[in-house]
C-alpha cells in the first residue's frame, strides 16, 4: 500500500491532504469538544472521577453541586467504604494520574473498577492521589427538618483545600413504611 502510493505525485498529495485533515480533526477534537463529565465508580458509589475539569474551577464547582443533588435525589447507597473515609460523604476526584512503568501508580481511574489496595507489594488507594482531590461533601439530615439533607462540601485546588461551602435542604430522605423518620 505505501509503494503504491509513492508511485505517483497525485497519490502522494491525497495521502498527505488526508493525514493532514485527520490531524486537524484529531486538534479540533483535543482543543474544543473535552467537555467536563462524571465518572460513577462501580465499587464505590459515593466516588465521581471528574474527567476533563474545566478550566475555569467556578464551573467545577457548580457541576460538583449538581452532581450532589443528582446522587442524593436517587436511591444511593453508599457501597464499599473507602478506607479512612466517613459513610454520607460523597467524593470528587480529577481522572489523572497514570503512568505507564509497572510500578507506577495506576492512577485515579483505577477505582472506577477496583477496590482499593491497601496490602502486598503494589499498594493502591485513593488517599495516594490528593493532588487530583477536586471536592468532599459530608452530609447528615438536617437538624430542623430530617426529612431532607444538609451538608458541608469541601473545596479543593491541586490537592490544597480552598474553601468550603454548605449546602441545605438538598433532597428528601425516603421514608419507607417499615422506618420512622430520623430525628
Amino acid at each position: 500500500m505505501f509503494k503504491w502510493t509513492l508511485k505517483s505525485k497525485r497519490r502522494i498529495l491525497i495521502a498527505l491532504f488526508v493525514l493532514a485533515v485527520v490531524v486537524i480533526g484529531i486538534g479540533i477534537n483535543h482543543f474544543f469538544f473535552k467537555n467536563m463529565r462524571f465518572i460513577q465508580s462501580q465499587v464505590y458509589p459515593n466516588l465521581y472521577l471528574v474527567k476533563y475539569p474545566d478550566k475555569d474551577y467556578y464551573r467545577v464547582e457548580r457541576a460538583i453541586q449538581e452532581k450532589i443533588k443528582e446522587h442524593l435525589k436517587t436511591e444511593h447507597t453508599t457501597g464499599k467504604p473507602l478506607s479512612y473515609s466517613g459513610e454520607k460523604a460523597i467524593y470528587f476526584y480529577e481522572y489523572g494520574g497514570m503512568s505507564f512503568g509497572f510500578l507506577g501508580d495506576a492512577g485515579t481511574g483505577y477505582f472506577i473498577d477496583h477496590e482499593e489496595d491497601l496490602g502486598g507489594f503494589v499498594t493502591e488507594e485513593l488517599g495516594m492521589y490528593q493532588k487530583y482531590r477536586l471536592a468532599e461533601f459530608h452530609y447528615n439530615p438536617c437538624p430542623n427538618d430530617s426529612t431532607v439533607y444538609c451538608g458541608e462540601i469541601n473545596y479543593f485546588n491541586q490537592g490544597e483545600f480552598s474553601k468550603v461551602d454548605s449546602l441545605k435542604k438538598l433532597a428528601s430522605i425516603p421514608i419507607h413504611p417499615n422506618h420512622k423518620a430520623l430525628k
